[in-house]
């Protein structure tokens, strides 16, 4: 699910979009005069009117599991004492489902239907019933009634429905005013004017431990900022005050309106699991017959299923389609495509299946890099997958890159990398022969952050996590853990975590997984760079199931990096794992600044035009006609090594393999400038184009260099790629190495 903002209030919409629209628009016209179609209301709506309820709503009778007809769904309702919806305060189908859940109860029963609101405050029921009254215009009873900000949005269909029928609505929630005043104390409670006081219910209950529990799970990352303190005692909470209030005010509602039934409209978290006001309800009323609905809004919606939930009666998904201002945005929501890499091993079959690993790197790595790495290490043994970053756009050297998550929508793109993880895991193992049962999903960086949450919310799968340096971690105290009644099993899970990390604060977020029956533990990250490599490898065939690696009898060597860069540390890793088969021992990648162990023995990173002359060794231009590929070389280059690059464009290996490619060498200074060449070759309408430096790695103030010496002309009529050397290439050197 992806979230695609707009700042209010206007939407600028790009010409080839405006065009279409406009000849999609002018259609009607052209058809004017042919025979009418068959009526069909969803079609012959307005063009901005949303898809009927049926197509976007899909409820589902938790205990049976099976799916309800609307219909069968509003028949049931309209028989009960209260219904409670459950909501998310700020998705437009949710709204939807329930002005129809109203509308509906209101031609069942004949307009015996007492709406109740969360969204407004017992002090407020005054200005509300003169709004229903038409004694106030609606603009005085918005701001008197202190509605919500996304009232017209929102709860407007609801009050005007009920004006219309003249109904009844209650305000069912507790004033702020009063709760402020309380403090969360009994001094606070007592010292309550009469008139205040009579705003609140007579008796002020005590939830349950279990509700508190799953209080404290929300709050956990944020316990801090929610008040407390010895004096201060939950049942006075604002929380326990919100439920009290509206729970009294239903049951209230029983009794006067006796044989009606109370659509209480809250917070999902009020009466999941039929707590909160559900139990405050019941207090109060304890024969009334409750039905409890979550509403979910749901990418894929007529898809979903009560997937086990016991936390309502019916759990209705709704098509996520839209959501209310938040943060200063609206946004409407999209589906696209996260691309992953996919290697299984040949020998694989259905009678000796392999385990997977799910492999995500950190910010700014390549799936390519990624596949490349455990390939050498791991590929003969199971099958591995390596998806891209959540959000992608060019990293500082221009090459691919991106992250798993903004910090701005964390909780958001934790749930959809987890789905992500998830929906790899069940292509893979239902259609490759790959056992679904033995899979590790691991990572580095944000990549091993996004390792842990899939393992905390992928429902019933049973998840093996690595995690190693998680960055940016935190914030996944922000995050509510899952309990384990949230599936409806109430059973301990199969997960285990494992994170590899020198933050101490590791300790007490894993407690916390413990605490809810997880297999979870830390060990120190490894420093040493000749054996962390093999550490890692180590644990990951520990929790795939597989063989360790055969210790190595061959002596430690190493390979120095010519730029300290994370580019440049994964391609010379990559290098390294290559070498390391070759000689049958570790091989380490240092830094230009890194000590050096007395008895390693140092490897070069040459990148030289005679290993480029081999098939595969150069880089393609991506793109479906091919392309061009050019060589910048650096101005250090010398005579004899510019001459023997110019004799490889002489024989163009990549045009001998393929007639859609190309290879040219230009240069910063000299004789080929790089400028020149994109001229000449956008003449010869070769627009497609892959910039590459003839050497390992560059940094990224390097590759802005070539891009802005590549002029402004080709930048903005050629396709211009870029990357930042040719190190990852040679790893693929066949020759071995000395």
């Amino acid at each position: 699910m992806i979230p695609l903002s707009l700042e209010s209030p206007g939407v600028v919409v790009p010409a080839p979009v405006l065009r279409r629209s406009l000849t999609l628009l002018t259609l009607p016209l052209l058809a004017a005069s042919c025979a009418a179609p068959t009526a069909d209301p969803a079609r012959d709506a307005a063009p901005w009117s949303a898809p009927p309820l049926a197509r976007t709503a899909f409820p589902f009778d938790t205990e049976t599991g099976a799916p309800l007809a609307l219909d069968a769904l509003f028949d049931r309702l309209a028989s009960a004492d209260v219904v409670f919806l459950g909501e998310t305060h700020l998705d437009e189908e949710t709204h939807r489902f329930e002005h129809a859940v109203y509308e509906a109860l209101i031609e069942r029963t004949g307009g015996r239907v007492v709406l109740a609101m969360e969204m407004f405050e017992r002090d407020v029921q005054p200005q509300l019933d003169a709004y229903l009254a038409g004694d106030l215009d609606e603009r005085t009873f918005v701001k008197e009634a202190r509605a919500w900000g996304n009232y017209r949005t929102a709860y407007r269909r609801l009050i005007e429905s009920a004006k219309r029928e003249g109904l009844p609505v209650i305000a069912s929630n507790a004033p702020r005013p009063v709760i402020r005043k309380i403090g969360g104390t009994q001094a606070g409670l007592d010292g309550l004017a009469p008139e205040e006081r009579a705003l609140l219910p007579e008796e002020i209950h005590d939830n349950s431990a279990a509700y508190w529990e799953r209080v404290d799970n929300a709050i956990r990352g944020h316990a801090g900022m929610m008040g407390g303190g010895e004096d201060r005692e939950r049942r006075l909470s604002t929380q326990a005050l919100w439920d009290n209030s509206m729970g009294a005010a239903c049951a209230r509602a029983l009794d006067e309106f006796p044989g009606w039934v109370v659509l209480h409209v809250n917070g999902g978290f009020h009466s999941s699991y039929r707590e909160g006001t559900v139990h405050q309800l019941l207090l109060r009323a304890p024969d009334a017959d409750v039905v409890t609905i979550a509403i979910d809004p749901t990418v894929n919606a007529g898809g979903a299923s009560a997937g086990g939930r016991d936390d309502a009666d019916v759990v209705v998904h709704v098509e996520a389609r839209a959501r209310d201002v938040d943060g200063g945005f609206h946004s409407v929501t999209l589906s696209r495509e996260l691309e992953y890499r996919l290697h299984v091993p040949a020998d694989a079959t259905d009678d000796a299946k392999v385990p997977l690993l799910i492999w995500l790197g950190d910010d700014d790595r390549t799936a390519a890099d990624g596949l490349a790495r455990w390939r050498r290490r791991l590929g003969d043994d199971c099958a591995i997958a390596v998806p891209r970053p959540l959000w992608t756009a060019p990293a500082e050297d221009l090459l691919e890159g991106g992250t798993w998550f903004r910090d701005s929508d964390f909780s958001t793109d934790v749930g959809a990398a987890s789905t992500a993880v998830a929906r790899i895991w069940g292509y893979v193992a239902r259609n490759l022969p790959v056992d679904g049962r033995r899979v590790v999903v691991a990572g580095e960086g944000t990549g091993a952050t996004i390792a842990v949450a899939a393992a905390l919310y992928a429902g019933s799968m049973p998840v093996r996590a690595v995690a190693v340096a998680p960055a940016r971690a935190r914030r996944l105290r922000d995050l509510s853990l899952p309990l384990p009644e949230a599936d409806g099993t109430k059973a301990t899970r199969a997960v285990s975590i494992d994170v590899r990390s020198d933050e101490e604060w590791w300790d007490g977020e894993l407690g916390q997984y413990e605490a809810i029956g997880l297999d979870v533990r830390r060990d120190a990250a490894t420093s040493d760079p000749w054996s962390a490599e093999g550490a890692l490898e180590d644990r990951l065939r520990e929790r795939l199931g597989l063989a360790a690696r055969p210790p190595s009898a061959a002596g430690p060597a190493h390979v120095v990096v010519p730029i300290d860069s994370p580019r440049a540390r994964a391609w010379a890793r990559l290098v390294a794992l290559r070498r390391g088969e070759e000689r049958g021992g570790p091989v380490a990648v240092l830094g230009p600044d890194d000590p050096v162990r007395p008895d390693s023995t140092p490897l070069p990173l040459d990148v030289s035009p005679a290993a480029f002359a081999a098939p595969g060794m150069l880089p393609r231009a991506s793109g479906p006609f091919g392309g061009t590929t050019v060589l910048v070389l650096p101005e250090s280059t010398d005579a004899a090594t510019r001459a023997a690059w110019f004799a490889l464009e002489e024989d163009d290996p990549l045009n001998a393999a393929s007639r859609f490619h190309r290879l040219r060498v230009a240069t910063l200074d000299g004789e080929r400038p790089l400028d020149a060449l994109l001229e000449t070759l956008r003449e010869e309408r070769r627009t497609n184009v892959l910039l590459v430096p003839a050497v390992f790695c560059v940094d990224g103030t390097t590759m802005r260099r070539i891009r802005d010496r590549a002029g402004r002309e080709a930048r903005e009529t050629m396709t211009l790629q870029f990357k930042p050397g040719l190190g990852d290439r040679i790893a693929r050197a066949t020759k071995p190495h000395p």
